[in-house]
């Protein structure tokens, strides 16, 4: 809690905050939903391929300079939707076949039928939660990259790696976490440590991204 404090300092920003808005109502659905690590992990294994989405949008609108840069975008755009769709998904059953509240029995294709039959994308509020994390993902698109002009000072290879690092450190936390609340039979302060822990995480991520951005490539 001291270190969001710390970083709310020194970095608040339109993104932060609205990144802190949209992570209340998966704590309204910990306190009056019933959520248990399962749907927490899971919102946040879907938050993923948000982050993938746009950072595709960012590949897409970056301007580097060089001609050659440009030209590249016929390769890596594809190249990077097919590289981490597969990461994504086997991430997804993973996510299932550890959490999970039933036994399942997952085929390769199966991660798709999953989600629309047993409703686990729209039951008990999990798009709503969805929902507000998009436009948390937008707002930061639109004011860290299209507004401040980050799409002309970053280039294609800062957008190639950028979403793994975040997702592997954060998740790697919460599925540590999340093995640890589920040991512990998911007690109701122990859920809202672990949601803490992953808004202080990705506060961190973002105002560690900020800071790379900026070392890498300042503002003239």
């Amino acid at each position: 809690m001291a270190l969001l404090f710390t970083l709310l300092r020194r970095y608040a920003s339109l993104p932060l905050f609205v990144l802190l808005a949209a992570n209340l109502y998966p704590l309204y659905g910990v306190l009056e939903l019933g959520w248990g690590v399962f749907e927490l992990i899971f919102l946040y294994w879907m938050e993923n391929i948000v982050i993938g989405f746009f950072n595709v949008l960012k590949m897409i609108a970056n301007r580097p300079e060089e001609l050659a840069g440009n030209l590249g975008k016929l390769f890596l755009v594809p190249f990077f939707i097919f590289h981490y769709g597969m990461f994504a998904y086997a991430h997804g059953i993973f996510v299932i076949a550890l959490f999970a509240p039933e036994e399942l029995h997952l085929n390769v294709f199966g991660l798709a039928d999953y989600i629309y039959h047993r409703d686990v994308l729209f039951g008990n509020g999990i798009l709503t939660a969805l929902t507000l994390l998009i436009v948390s993902h937008a707002v930061s698109f639109y004011v860290d990259y299209v507004r401040s002009g980050e799409y002309e000072r970053t280039t294609l290879s800062d957008w190639m790696g950028a979403p793994y690092g975040r997702v592997a450190v954060l998740h790697i936390g919460l599925i540590g976490g999340g093995f640890l609340v589920a040991a512990l039979g998911q007690p109701l302060a122990a859920l809202i440590v672990l949601l803490f822990l992953k808004v202080g995480m990705d506060a961190r991520s973002l105002a560690l991204r900020h800071a790379s951005v900026q070392r890498k490539h300042p503002v003239d």
